[in-house]
């Protein structure tokens, strides 16, 4: 049985959206022992490449607090 849940924003900037994003992606990791969810986004694999990265991944430039 498939289910399906549309989301649409309104009025929300570029970084609310990708951080929601970034917390629906976390809520799919969470339910992965009970269910199979997919997201489909535009840029979805982009904000999480970037939303997703730690410490170790990041260059020495981006690194630096200017």
């Amino acid at each position: 049985m498939t289910k399906k849940v549309t989301i649409e924003a309104t009025n929300i900037s570029t970084k609310q959206w990708n951080t929601l994003l970034i917390e629906l992606n976390l809520i799919t990791k969470a339910w992965k022992p009970f269910a199979t969810l997919t997201l489909k986004a535009n840029g979805l694999n982009k904000v999480l490449t970037w939303g997703t990265r730690k410490g170790k991944d990041l260059d020495d430039s981006e690194r630096e607090w200017r």
